[in-house]
């Protein structure tokens, strides 16, 4: 997978300016501002709501998908593993298209699946342990 420089904006790296919105939804507004943030400026927050717009997927998967192996719980503004929830909204097609991300993405569900089994057990012996 090629490397993308994070000190540049997506507008920068594909080579794309938009104008100024002509609906103004704040919504709309806010994808408008990130397109012109550096992505390594860009917060949880932000991902979720461009991938959850489907905004510049191939350059924003990669590096979510990488904060999502280390923690599949990591958030945005609404719910406790809402980034992740944004990235399994993406449609089967584009998966389907980038067989290497999909990979990724398998990766951060098992290491969900396990955090989530070892917790289980935890769980499961302090109810079951007298008081």
């Amino acid at each position: 997978m090629q490397q993308v420089d994070i000190t540049k904006t997506l507008e920068d790296l594909e080579n794309e300016k938009w104008d100024k919105p002509n609906f103004a939804s704040r919504l709309v507004l806010r994808a408008n501002e990130l397109r012109k943030k550096p992505l390594c400026e860009l917060n949880n927050e932000d991902l979720r709501l461009l991938i959850g717009q489907q905004m510049s997927l191939n350059l924003l998967l990669p590096l979510v998908l990488e904060k999502l192996v280390e923690n599949p719980l990591r958030s945005g503004d609404l719910y406790l593993g809402d980034l992740f929830c944004s990235v399994l909204k993406v449609g089967k097609k584009y998966w389907e298209e980038h067989r290497e991300l999909k990979n990724e993405l398998d990766e951060v569900i098992r290491t969900y699946e396990e955090a989530r089994k070892t917790l289980e057990g935890y769980i499961n012996k302090y109810r079951s342990d007298p008081f």
